[in-house]
């Protein structure tokens, strides 16, 4: 078996596992920072439905300017407790970096979740994510496409550790983007890296602060990126009727 009983070897041996894979050449990064800050709202309907709707609004650390805006509404099913599928839709004002003009863009994703407890006591997680999504520029207020079809394969993978008294619980998360083989000139394969955790408000809402480091695959000047994030969230649950006089019934 891959993972050991020890949470901590666990941890060692999946930055081993990845290393090889970060650690190549590359020259000259152009390097950046961006601000997300976003709003979520998510219902649970009877443990099996969850949907799922976000606002996001990113800024540049450098001069505090405009770069994108995002709303995305998401439905996720719960096949099992350690499996579930969903698609989402995401629509995303960009600003251009040529001519200062906003872009529209639609966006469609279809992903797999996978979860596993790595101890006996539950405390260390593992989830994995593959997501298949699809990306392309519109014209201003029409649905004519124009700009070419940006397609990635993403993988990623989230380490979770919840502490005995302690609040703060650290999560660590992997992605890999994947580009088709078909794509445009000026799209890369990437990487990030995140760090994160969540502070409870109450029983409904909590707020998510995560770092991330992103990198393009690139060995002449890629895009690096610093990322501070901050989310607001607001969790609801819903059991109808039929749901529990079935599970009152059993």
């Amino acid at each position: 078996m891959l993972f050991v009983k020890n949470p901590i070897s666990n941890c060692i041996l999946i930055v081993l596992l990845i290393t090889p894979f970060l650690c190549i050449s590359q020259r000259m990064p152009d390097i950046g920072g961006e601000n997300w800050l976003s709003g979520n709202i998510n219902l649970k309907v009877n443990k099996h439905w969850k949907f799922n709707l976000e606002n996001q609004t990113r800024f540049s650390l450098d001069n505090i300017n405009f770069e994108r805006n995002f709303t995305e509404f998401q439905i996720e099913k719960n096949i099992a407790s350690w499996i579930s599928w969903g698609v989402s839709y995401r629509y995303i004002l960009k600003k251009q970096a040529f001519d200062e003009n906003i872009a529209n863009y639609n966006r469609y994703n279809y992903f797999w979740i996978l979860k596993h407890h790595l101890d006996k006591n539950e405390r260390l997680n593992i989830q994995y994510k593959i997501q298949s999504q699809r990306r392309r520029e519109t014209f201003s207020n029409t649905n004519k496409y124009v700009g070419e079809l940006r397609k990635y394969w993403r993988i990623k993978t989230v380490l979770s550790y919840n502490i005995k008294n302690w609040k703060l619980d650290p999560k660590v998360g992997v992605e890999f983007f994947l580009r088709s083989n078909e794509h445009p000139t000026d799209q890369y394969n990437k990487y990030r890296i995140s760090l994160g955790t969540k502070k409870k408000i109450n029983k409904n809402q909590y707020i998510t602060f995560k770092y991330m480091f992103e990198k393009q695959y690139k060995q002449w000047n890629p895009e690096v990126m610093h990322v501070f994030g901050i989310k607001y969230n607001y969790s609801l649950k819903h059991y109808t009727k039929r749901y529990l006089n079935k599970n009152n019934n059993e």
